[in-house]
């Protein structure tokens, strides 16, 4: 199982996250469940932390562990970090929805997306 640990911001803002665990649901390569968080949780480090005014920091040293997280976030990109924190736990909420028992989602902070 996968397990997520999401911090958000009192406005719904990305925090950061922690992510450990495979899916287990395919064969290695083949797992839908892990590809699928996997690139949710990419895109959304790549996209905030190729951003300039953003300083962000985290790892991945190992397959099936990944850690992110916003060091300092000025106002102006506050409404950007908000959709693409939407967009993540919007996809991340469908595949728990879809295949409740490879994934463990948990937030601390504002839900910005029901689950």
């Amino acid at each position: 199982m996968i397990e997520l640990r999401i911090n958000l911001h009192r406005d719904g803002c990305l925090k950061g996250f922690q992510a450990s665990g495979h899916a287990g649901s395919g064969k290695k390569g083949e797992d839908i469940v892990c590809a699928a968080v996997t690139v949710l949780l990419r895109t959304a480090a790549r996209l905030i932390s190729g951003e300039k005014g953003l300083e962000t920091g985290g790892e991945a040293l190992r397959p099936g562990e990944m850690t992110f997280f916003l060091i300092s976030m000025p106002a102006e990109y506050r409404e950007w970090v908000r959709g693409i924190t939407d967009f993540l736990l919007g996809g991340l909420f469908d595949l728990k929805d879809e295949f409740p028992d490879y994934l463990k989602i948990d937030i601390s902070g504002k839900v910005a997306v029901e689950d």
